[in-house]
């Protein structure tokens, strides 16, 4: 399963130049949680609203100079939209994030995966897989084990 097949297309972004203020107004006017920095088309890391409260409140940090690029730091952490499900999840967990961008073989953002979106998938497959198992279960069986027994006091 390829990431490009699930991931969000519809991505809420910010340039690399904006201020943190300027993203803070944009992820209040959005209603979103993040924001993907971009430096043209290329993905430099992904801005949270957490991200902002945590370099302005506690770091001191000017919220009318630190751009967006500033406050999300060196290399970004993505994942390539061919890579398969496995990969993104195993980036998640060795990263400490629960989104990341995702990009096609020239490096541009294409979408976003979240591990809500992971979640979702792997929920959409076990519902799938229990239908196969009731489906085969014999006639007048309960698929689950013990659920139609009596208790035993």
């Amino acid at each position: 399963m390829p990431i490009g097949d699930y991931c969000q297309r519809d991505v809420r972004t910010i340039d690399a130049g904006a201020t943190l203020r300027h993203a803070a107004q944009q992820l209040a006017a959005e209603g979103v949680g993040s924001l993907v920095v971009l430096e043209g088309r290329h993905p430099r890391g992904l801005l949270t609203d957490r991200d902002i409260a945590l370099r302005v409140l506690r770091g001191g940090a000017d919220p009318d100079v630190m751009t967006t690029l500033e406050a999300v730091g060196g290399d970004p952490i993505v994942v390539h939209e061919t890579s398969p499900l496995r990969a993104a999840t195993a980036v998640m967990r060795r990263s400490a994030r629960r989104r990341l961008p995702v990009i096609d073989a020239s490096g541009e953002l294409v979408g976003v995966i979240a591990s809500d979106d992971v979640l979702r998938l792997v929920a959409r497959e076990l519902a799938d897989v229990s239908e196969v198992v009731a489906a085969q279960a014999p006639s007048g069986t309960t698929p689950v084990a013990g659920a139609d027994t009596p208790e035993v006091e």
